[in-house]
């Protein structure tokens, strides 16, 4: 018996010696993984104009910030929505994107296991004009240029304001025309906003809010351990999102003052404000050409 015992002690001790090292070793291994780098890219669009500044550098010091003494890099990366999109055509795809609303080509790419996008920030469209004492009620489309934008869409806007058949120019050009008298009011953005503050000249406002795309979303499009980052990466900047103010854009948490708190404050009756597909898109684009308000509105639903 008690050789039996002795036995079973020594299989026991046998057992125990072979297997710490083995553990020692995994867990070796898994401190090793958990100790390597993580890179991952942020690629972000312009669509519409913002305010001051640069979104690109902003996320790139928010992305420092959150992974600051940590292993975990982001690389932001700005593209026009066309370059982004033959990018991922070509199947060469961001781990996070930010875009704005309206953004097709990542339909089918979005991982929705937590959210498909978030907003981290917006404008809005606003009617201009250097007669500090207008009340608008005279606006039309024989008096009024509009600020053409860049992927945004500005005529869906107009279309809704009455001024389809106004005149459109590029976004310094329609600025500079009011300037120059050639016009009494611009359609235009909050970027227009800053440029008379810049220039210090007086003006009214009346913010917009018949329709708004202005929306500057991000969505995470990676899986495994770079998801998880990437969340933590979305999280921390719409939980932080108040610093946004210093782009001259608008969130929920921003303390703005004037004209901007008009636009914060703002609702809209027709949004458009998350990414679409491409043939939404070319349904909504025939509608606004068409002038047909009526679809355009359902379509908005």
């Amino acid at each position: 018996m008690l050789t039996k015992k002795r036995a079973i002690l020594l299989a026991i001790m046998a057992i125990i010696l072979i297997a710490a090292p083995i553990l020692a070793l995994s867990a070796s291994v898994q401190g090793d993984e958990d100790d390597e780098m993580c890179v991952i890219s942020l690629w972000q669009i312009d669509s519409f104009e913002g305010g001051r500044g640069s979104r690109a550098q902003y996320l790139q010091n928010m992305a420092d910030k959150c992974f600051e003494d940590t292993k975990v890099y982001v690389t932001v990366t700005s593209l026009s929505a066309q370059a982004a999109r033959a990018n991922m055509q070509a199947g060469i795809v961001p781990d996070i994107i930010s875009y704005g609303a309206g953004f097709y080509g990542i339909e089918n790419l979005v991982n929705a296991a937590d959210f498909t996008y978030k907003c981290w920030c917006r404008g809005a469209y606003v009617l201009l004009s250097l007669d500090a004492n207008t009340n608008f009620d005279d606006v039309g489309a024989n008096n009024t240029i509009v600020n053409a934008g860049k992927d945004n869409m500005t005529a869906a806007c107009a279309l809704f304001e009455g001024l389809a058949q106004a005149d459109v120019s590029t976004p310094t050009s329609a600025y500079v025309r009011l300037l120059g008298g050639d016009y009494k009011y611009l359609l235009g953005t909050q970027r227009d906003i800053y440029r008379l503050e810049t220039r210090g000249v007086t003006y009214a406002a009346k913010v917009l809010t018949s329709f708004n795309d202005l929306y500057q979303n991000i969505s995470v499009l990676c899986e495994g351990k770079k998801y998880y980052y990437s969340c933590e990466f979305v999280d921390y900047l719409t939980e932080n999102c108040s610093t946004v103010a210093e782009l001259g854009l608008v969130s929920d948490k921003t303390a703005h003052t004037g004209v901007m708190a008009e636009v914060q404050n703002a609702t809209f009756e027709c949004t458009l404000n998350g990414f679409i597909g491409n043939d939404y898109y070319n349904l909504l684009q025939a509608a606004v050409e068409k002038g047909d308000i009526n679809s355009l509105k359902n379509l908005l639903k």
